[in-house]
């Protein structure tokens, strides 16, 4: 079950966040620390409303967040699709449950979630030395249209039409 995150999900969230991130320093994908993302964004998240969390056996297993919102380098980028569209950011899956198709049903959460707000497009970036993130964008049809550089290095940006 996907649902918006709630108040009472926080602590659970950072946990499972900070699962990731031990898991991704393992793998050498030096993405997140703890600057970012941190409780104080997750809480922001759920005040804002744009989190959500999937559930299976009362178990909170994946966050993701999307919204209108995007970074000032996205419009460096030639997009191919117009406004209105939405982004994903922060989607991580807890290490227990990664190659599951969770992250599939989330991508999917939000682009059923475009179709009926009318979104045109939804866009995306990945952290260029993710090849797991990088891989599942463009399997699940999302387009490469560039990189910008944030603060932890090069990222990959990545756009799907909605229909």
């Amino acid at each position: 079950m996907i649902r918006k995150a709630m108040p009472n999900d926080l602590d659970i969230i950072e946990e499972v966040l900070e699962d990731v991130k031990s898991r991704m320093y393992d793998d050498g994908i030096d993405q997140w620390d703890a600057d970012y993302p941190n409780k104080d964004i997750l809480k922001q998240d759920i005040q804002r409303q744009v989190g959500y969390v999937y559930i299976e056996n009362n178990e909170l297993l994946s966050y993701m967040v999307f919204n209108e919102s995007c970074d000032k380098e996205y419009y460096l980028l030639m997009w191919k699709y117009p406004s209105p569209f939405l982004v994903i950011h922060r989607l991580f899956v807890s290490p227990l449950a990664q190659a599951k198709g969770i992250s599939t049903k989330m991508i999917r959460f939000a682009e059923q979630y475009a179709i009926e707000h009318n979104y045109l497009s939804i866009r995306l970036d990945a952290f260029s030395l993710n090849e797991t993130a990088n891989t599942v964008y463009l399997k699940k049809g999302y387009e490469f249209v560039g990189t910008v550089i944030f603060r932890k290095g090069l990222f990959n940006c990545y756009e799907k039409a909605i229909n």
